[in-house]
């Protein structure tokens, strides 16, 4: 029996039903059955910052710095000596009559080491809290993206629900043109091609809508296919002054560890030409003579002679670490100002674009897709050139979604650098 061509199955109206419960039935296989659950931004920061496996990790670094911090005010132990003299020798020295013993105590003087020990424990204890606070921005931010990706997905989907509706709609239309020798078979071909693509837009939305879950979930240690974002993905911005936001670099998280290395370096330096000297060391003790039977009492003091040049080069060498860090700190800032400024543009004409499109654009190509649908419908117009207007219209809509994507993800980025949390 000979295969039907493509001609023969579009020109008998009951195709067209049958085209559109092959394309139902697709749907339905690929989309996913898991029942969803929608969380806001907030809860999914508070989750991270709670759950995430990397924040479990810094309560044990806070005990390790706070032990070191301990350890830092400590003294070195005393030393105990224990020294015999003049026993078991010869003549008047034989056996342990003439012995002398001593015991004594000796311990260094380090309080200049205790201070720099303990200013080097503080600077440590500083540029910890510093690093935690980056990264606690860092995962804010980063769960902020991972939401809003996901919100502008789920308007995606939506959109391309909407379009496969509509496309669905227009199939009909044409069938009916087309059988009633109104329309060319080639434009029922092309609705039915754009309906498939429609279709596989849906079911592309819908997979990258789990991908997206299971990544958001997994901010707080989960694995969950069925999380949806809830939140206003056209929620508008005030742009702030560009001087307000230069001022408060100074005190964003990149800034503030590049400041706290710096103090950490300048603390090495001092430590380490305060261990460039030998402590004094002292001591104290009882000494007994086994020939009279008396007791004495001694003392001693030790003092280093000539460590002068070590310390000199030890001072030398952490002045020049902590210009080091000055520098970078001061580089640090410089990029951070030219990112602020690059997002404040991105900014100022993501918005620009988004007013442009809801206030002009859309309201227009909206007007002329249904003028065009008349026109068709009265034979003034082909498909393409309906189709062309249609096209536009959807364009517009998408490009208003990535522009409101664009516009949430940069305020996210802004609020990194400045160390805020204000995105919802």
């Amino acid at each position: 029996m000979p295969r039907m061509k493509f001609y023969d199955l579009t020109v008998k109206k009951p195709i067209a039903s049958r085209f559109l419960t092959g394309l139902t039935l697709l749907i339905a296989a690929v989309s996913p059955v898991f029942a969803e659950q929608a969380i806001d931004l907030s809860e999914a920061i508070d989750r991270t910052l709670q759950q995430h496996p990397e924040m479990a990790v810094w309560t044990y670094r806070q005990q390790d710095q706070q032990a070191r911090s301990d350890i830092a005010g400590l003294r070195q132990s005393p030393e105990l000596d224990l020294s015999v003299e003049d026993a078991f020798g010869t003549d008047e020295y034989s056996g342990i009559d003439a012995m002398q013993t001593t015991l004594s105590v000796r311990w260094q003087l380090e309080g200049d080491q205790m201070r720099a020990r303990s200013l080097r424990a503080d600077a440590q204890q500083r540029l910890l809290n510093a690093q935690q606070g980056q990264q606690v921005a860092e995962l804010k931010a980063e769960t902020a993206s991972l939401f809003i990706a996901m919100l502008a997905d789920q308007q995606r989907l939506k959109l391309a629900q909407e379009s496969l509706e509509d496309e669905q709609k227009l199939l009909d239309i044409v069938q009916r043109r087309a059988d009633a020798g109104r329309a060319p078979i080639t434009d029922l071909m092309l609705v039915q091609t754009r309906l498939a693509e429609r279709a596989l837009a849906v079911e592309e939305y819908e997979h990258r809508l789990i991908s997206l879950s299971l990544r958001l979930s997994a901010q707080w240690g989960q694995s969950d296919p069925t999380l949806r974002s809830a939140g206003d993905l056209q929620q508008t911005r005030t742009v702030p002054e560009t001087d307000d936001i230069l001022a408060s670099l100074t005190d964003t998280p990149a800034v503030t560890v590049a400041l706290a290395e710096q103090q950490l370096f300048s603390a090495d330096g001092q430590l380490a030409g305060a261990e460039a000297k030998t402590p004094w060391t002292v001591g104290a003790g009882v000494r007994r003579h086994e020939a009279t039977g008396d007791y004495a009492l001694i003392g001693q003091v030790s003092i280093p002679l000539g460590n002068q040049n070590r310390t000199s080069a030890y001072q030398r060498s952490a002045s020049a670490r902590e210009q080091q860090q000055a520098l970078s700190a001061r580089a640090v800032l410089r990029a951070l100002e030219v990112e602020a400024r690059t997002l404040l543009i991105e900014l100022e004409h993501s918005q620009h674009v988004i007013d442009t499109l809801t206030g002009t654009i859309l309201p227009a190509l909206d007007t002329g897709r249904q003028q065009a649908l008349q026109a068709y419908e009265r034979g003034q117009l082909d498909y393409l050139q309906w189709d062309n207007a249609r096209q536009q219209w959807l364009s517009a809509r998408e490009r208003l979604l990535d522009e409101a994507e664009a516009l949430q993800l940069q305020w996210i980025e802004l609020q990194r650098l400045t160390g805020q949390a204000t995105y919802f």
